[in-house]
């Protein structure tokens, strides 16, 4: 828009600056274009005059000589007509007239016919002028001497013998004129010529430009008016412009569009001078940001989000920068590392909220702890890291880690909460690590993985024996990972027998790992590991198509009662595939879900069974049955059990170790199968190793059991042959693994 109204003031200003300077050129061009035709006008006029006087001044020589002449005016005829003829073509003829004006002689000079007349008929004015004419010459009308009404005689008085004559030489008017103005008109130029408003002498061709550009100028003669009109030709009137008419509007729009197109430049320079400024401007708020953003960045790097004290990274920044100057100067720090006792707990309880302000009321204290740490980081969720430098004893660490304990120990109040917290803590020093921060950060680990068996404000001091057992824990992970990949980690199978017909009603299916040596680790050993890494989901995965694609080989056999059960960890409980895992590994060996039996830990059913939409309701939908592993009855299992009752009911193995000799765990264990029988839940007991224990079972109706005294798990091709002959030995000698 700006453009526009740019480009229309310009084209505006120009045009109308054109059109003024067109006027001013056009009107001084006029008044030059007059000036001249004037000037030409004025040279016209006296070229004609003097042309005029050329013949006064012939008449009054002729009037001298013949006054001087002793001859008769008719006898010098013929010398007057001579010398007139040669000098002056426009005299016509010359005529003798007596003191009368009666004609005596004439001589023709120019035509073909002499004048029939008596004498001048002039009027009274012109008659009574030449009666005064002594000497000299008149000039008035030629009247009757001429057929031309506008030609002119010039008389000439003549006293001869004391007797007055007259010599009129009649002039040619059109001819005088064309005489003078032929001789000396500027070429281009057009005249007229009147005489009382009558045209006598035209020299014209072009009357176009005569109305508009014509020059006049007025000569006398014999009483008589001359009229002149002077005008130019088409061609010379462009001759006497200073400049083309047509130039200077041409001109005025080529610069106007000039003006134009230089404003629009000018506009367009503006307008990418105001961009660029306000890209350069929007650029500097830009980097502006940037800077900020980068410097958020670079703190958000080396800084925990939500405490705001330094994280991981800077810790380790800090720690290259550090240990290497200390191994230089066989110095010494400490490195204590600090994790919340049972944080997750707190989130379940209080919220998330609640246990993020708790982290950084936390990071608070150790801020202002009466220590003054040389360094303190966030490492983890619930996890910080302090570094002391010049600690050299152990002492000395307890003393900082006891200061630790004094500074988390008063409660947090945290919107009308109390929340209490304990810490425990791991220990390492330097010089232990070989003043290498990985290292040190390993050993500080590796000393809170032992405090934390303490349960609540566990401390440790990193040892050489701890770098041990890491060291053995990373190598069993590593055959753990071969293991899985190999399919080393095999299903074995423990029979479920029904005490009163002795006789096998199921198997539970528990996983050995087959080390290298051919020994067998229990689930106990190495499960624990498993869930912490990524090798749960395979794991889980395999047992499930191996223990029912073995069960599905055993229905084939005509073993449609029997029942399979398969224990879950809380992790595996966890993975969000396991009810499609489950569901599908059904379907491909089509297993009716009914005869599996998915047994899970008393205080995992706790935690799971009050869940409407929860994993052990989908396990439900598919149809499986759960098993519960109880160690007893309470208020939170039987809460569970009005929420998702259970299939089965199991006499864990720690319960059922003491029985009989235990009276409470006696009581405990009749009291779980008197409330199965009550609930409609069936109770099978686990563990069985004596016959006393089969008896103490059989008295008080539960019927199903499994143990090592009635048989040991077995590999999957032993299945078979237990089949064969289901029912349990009279002297009971067990099946061995």
């Amino acid at each position: 828009m700006q453009n526009m109204r740019s480009l229309i003031f310009t084209a505006i200003f120009g045009l109308g600056l054109t059109a003024l300077a067109t006027v001013l050129l056009e009107q001084y061009d006029h008044r030059r274009v007059d000036e001249r035709m004037q000037s030409d006008a004025q040279s016209l006029q006296s070229n004609v005059r003097g042309s005029l006087i050329r013949l006064l001044y012939a008449g009054e020589l002729a009037s001298e000589l013949l006054q001087v002449s002793e001859r008769e005016p008719s006898a010098q005829l013929p010398m007057l007509q001579q010398a007139m003829s040669t000098f002056y073509q426009s005299v016509r003829q010359i005529v003798v007239l007596d003191e009368n004006f009666n004609l005596l002689d004439q001589e023709l000079l120019a035509g073909n016919e002499l004048l029939n007349v008596a004498n001048y008929e002039g009027n009274a004015t012109q008659l009574a002028k030449l009666n005064e004419l002594n000497s000299g010459t008149a000039l008035v009308d030629a009247q009757n001497l001429s057929l031309h009404s506008h030609d002119l005689a010039l008389f000439i008085p003549v006293t001869h013998a004391e007797q007055r004559f007259f010599i009129a030489l009649v002039i040619d008017v059109k001819e005088l004129l064309k005489q003078s103005i032929h001789h000396h008109i500027i070429e281009g130029y057009q005249v007229e010529v009147h005489q009382n408003n009558a045209l006598i002498y035209a020299f014209a061709g072009e009357p176009d430009l005569k109305h508009e550009w014509s020059a006049e100028f007025t000569i006398r003669a014999a009483d008589n008016n001359w009229q002149f009109h002077l005008w130019p030709t088409a061609e010379k009137f462009s001759q006497l412009h200073l400049v083309n008419s047509y130039v200077v509007p041409l001109l005025g729009m080529f610069m106007t569009g000039f003006l134009m197109l230089l404003v629009f430049r000018m506009t367009m320079y503006e307008q990418t001078i105001k961009s660029l400024q306000h890209d350069k401007d929007e650029l500097g708020v830009q980097l502006k940001k940037r800077d900020e953003v980068e410097k958020q960045l670079a703190f958000l790097s080396e800084h925990d989000a939500l405490t705001e004290v330094p994280n991981r990274n800077a810790l380790l920044r800090y720690l290259h920068e550090t240990l290497p100057e200390l191994a230089t100067k066989q110095g010494q720090l400490v490195a204590i590392q600090l994790n919340v006792d049972h944080f997750k707990d707190i989130n379940n309880a209080l919220g998330h909220k609640i246990g993020d302000e708790l982290l950084r009321r936390l990071a608070h204290r150790l801020q202002r702890c009466v220590v003054n740490f040389d360094f303190i980081a966030r490492i983890g969720g619930d996890e910080f890291l302090v570094i002391k430098q010049g600690i050299t004893t152990d002492e000395q660490a307890m003393e900082i880690a006891e200061q630790l304990v004094r500074s988390v120990k008063p409660e947090f109040y945290i919107n009308s909460h109390e929340v209490y917290a304990s810490a425990s803590m791991g220990i390492a020093f330097a010089n232990d690590a070989d003043f290498d921060a990985d290292n040190l950060l390993r050993h500080t680990d590796a000393a809170l993985n032992q405090a934390k068996k303490f349960d609540y404000h566990g401390i440790n001091i990193y040892t050489r024996t701890q770098q041990s057992e890491l060291s053995k824990r990373q190598f069993v992970l590593e055959q753990l990972h071969k293991a899985v990949e190999t399919n080393r980690v095999e299903v074995h199978y423990q029979p479920v027998f029904d005490l009163r017909t002795q006789t096998i009603t199921g198997f539970e299916a528990l996983m050995r790992w087959r080390q290298d040596d051919g020994e067998l680790a229990l689930p106990d050993q190495f499960l624990p590991l498993i869930e912490d890494t990524g090798l749960i989901v395979p794991l889980t995965d395999n047992l499930l198509k191996r223990v029912l694609t073995d069960y599905r080989a055993w229905l084939k056999d005509g073993n449609t009662e029997l029942t399979i059960g398969i224990n879950l960890s809380g992790k595996q409980l966890a993975l969000p595939e396991l009810p499609e895992l489950l569901a599908n590994n059904l379907r491909r060996n089509q297993v009716p879900p009914e005869n599996l039996h998915i047994e899970i830990r008393e205080e995992l059913y706790c935690s799971h069974a009050c869940q409407p939409d929860g994993i052990l309701a989908k396990l439900k939908e598919l149809g499986v049955k759960l098993t519960v592993d109880g160690m007893g009855l309470n208020h939170k299992t039987i809460k569970a059990m009005q929420h998702c009752p259970p299939y089965l009911l199991k006499i864990s193995q720690p319960l059922m170790s003491d029985i009989p000799h235990n009276k409470i765990q006696a009581l405990i264990a009749e009291t779980m199968i008197k409330f199965g029988h009550e609930r409609s839940i069936q109770v099978s007991a686990v563990g069985v190793e004596t016959q006393q224990q089969v008896d103490f079972l059989l008295q008080r109706d539960c019927l199903s059991a499994q143990g090592y005294y009635l048989a040991r798990p077995v590999p999957a091709d032993q299945v078979p042959t237990m089949l064969a002959n289901p029912t349990i030995p009279n002297n009971y000698v067990p099946y061995q693994e």
